[in-house]
């Protein structure tokens, strides 16, 4: 299946808010399902930034071996 980028983009939001979700409600920490779908309106988009931020890092990182490596 070929799917267009933002496609990709909102299953993959999708399925991490879904675990997410379950996580937390059955993780044993005693929270009901409200406040997991809450909780999971907040903990996906920031999951999504953070690994957005990492991929950024590192291709300045990789960037910045290229431009400054080794002299040889």
């Amino acid at each position: 299946m070929n799917f267009t980028k933002r496609t990709r983009n909102v299953l993959t939001a999708a399925a991490i808010y879904v675990v997410f979700v379950l996580f937390l409600r059955f993780s044993g920490s005693g929270m009901g399902w409200w406040m997991a779908l809450a909780v999971g309106l907040v903990a996906t988009p920031l999951a999504l930034w953070m690994t957005w931020l990492r991929q950024r890092y590192t291709e300045r990182a990789r960037e910045f071996g290229r431009r400054h490596g080794p002299s040889a």
